[in-house]
């Protein structure tokens, strides 16, 4: 991966090996110098918790503010970031200037945010939160706008150490404490560090419970379960397979790790689990699991540790509970579908409706709009499998 230089203003505290680089870059550059996008691990639950209508209302505010400074001339405050680098970077020092070498994937924006945000929508950039299309008829509309924040410098500050390095837990450590001192991004868990979430405990149980570990167990620093992992799946694909369970697709759909998610109701998802919906649960899925037992490669590829098969498959247990099901059918549905070959190959796909081939023909993939859709077909996929295999 090829290394990135920039120069600026160096800031140091005297015994202190932590320092950093103040300098300048155009909005439209941001993305170049800068992993615009990167969620921290361990961080996910809190950028879930933070797609909130308070902070999106901020972030329109804040294209306001930037669209009136620019083209009013309205008194204005700089475009300023705060980006923290992990690992090692390299430093050349010249007096009080510095210039850095560093690697874009190691950077991470720990400093407004929110502002980042509004500039990245305003210039059409993918963003971390809130990250939207732009219309032609709004990129028309702000063109002008647009161009003039492009060429707009922006105060990046970087925070480092060169000599010994700042760790994952230091990264994160110094994302809570910026954001403590620094009231713009509205989440009330910045008061602490910890990184627990309401159904957690649940996750821990249901992982100890049904020996996840054996399968290569559970991360908690990524959303999603790549083809090169090795872990079996996320507590972020638990969490919504619980609450999808529990609640069906709608609660699933919008559902936050950070809430202690409820029903229409008000009762709480948490409660249902304590009162014993958890024992389906482990049923469904120990069942389901088995052929994974001889951690075999075949069996581990294609869509089967996809967090959309596994939402889709919470689907399934709660339409097969509502229907009042017995722990022993839930177990018999579980190992229908586990003996299933979720690989892209695999030629009863052809059956499901939200299946498509690939323009060579020969994969399978998701020929839905939305993975809502692609979601919700394959529940009603599996659910007729399951009902033709009790049935027969």
């Amino acid at each position: 991966m090829s290394k990135l230089h920039l120069t600026g203003r160096l800031a140091s505290r005297a015994g202190k090996t932590v320092k950093s680089l103040v300098t300048y870059l155009p909005a439209i550059e941001l993305e170049n110098y800068l992993s615009v996008t990167r969620v921290y691990p361990d961080l996910e639950v809190f950028y879930d918790a933070a797609k909130n209508k308070t902070n999106l209302k901020k972030v329109i505010d804040i294209q306001e503010d930037i669209k009136n400074e620019l083209l009013a001339g309205a008194v204005h405050s700089p475009l300023s970031l705060t980006v923290v680098l992990e690992g090692n970077p390299t430093l050349i020092t010249t007096g009080k200037r510095g210039n850095l070498e560093y690697e874009r994937a190691s950077t991470f924006v720990v400093g407004n945010i929110l502002f980042l945000v509004a500039i990245l929508k305003t210039l059409g950039i993918k963003a971390p939160l809130f990250s939207s299309r732009l219309s032609s008829s709004k990129i028309k509309k702000n063109s002008i706008f647009r161009q003039i924040l492009a060429k707009d410098e922006v105060i990046v500050t970087f925070v480092f150490d060169d000599e010994n390095g700042l760790s994952e837990d230091q990264v994160r450590e110094f994302f809570f404490k910026y954001n403590r001192q620094h009231s713009g991004l509205h989440l009330t868990q910045f008061s602490t560090s910890d990184n627990t979430f309401p159904l957690k405990p649940l996750i821990d149980q249901l992982t100890q419970d049904l020996n996840f570990t054996k399968y290569g167990g559970v991360s908690t620093k990524s959303k999603h379960v790549k083809a090169s992992d090795s872990y079996l799946t996320t507590e972020y694909i638990l969490f919504k397979f619980l609450v999808g369970s529990v609640a069906g697709a709608q609660v699933q759909e919008t559902c936050m790790m950070s809430n202690d998610v409820t029903f229409a109701s008000g009762q709480r998802v948490s409660e249902v689990l304590e009162d014993g919906y958890i024992k389906y649960i482990e049923a469904f899925l120990k069942a389901w699991l088995q052929p994974l037992q001889s951690n075999n490669k075949l069996t581990r590829g294609g869509f089967r540790l996809s967090a959309q098969i596994w939402q889709a498959l919470s689907l399934v247990l709660h339409q097969l509970v509502a229907d009042g099901a017995s722990v022993e059918e839930v177990t018999q549905a579980g190992l229908v579908l586990g003996k299933l070959d979720y690989s892209k190959k695999a030629t009863h796909w052809h059956n499901c409706d939200v299946m498509g081939l690939d323009s060579n023909g020969r994969l399978f993939k998701n020929a839905m709009n939305s993975t809502r859709e692609f979601r919700n077909g394959l529940a009603k996929y599996f659910l007729g499998l399951v009902s033709y295999e009790v049935v027969k």
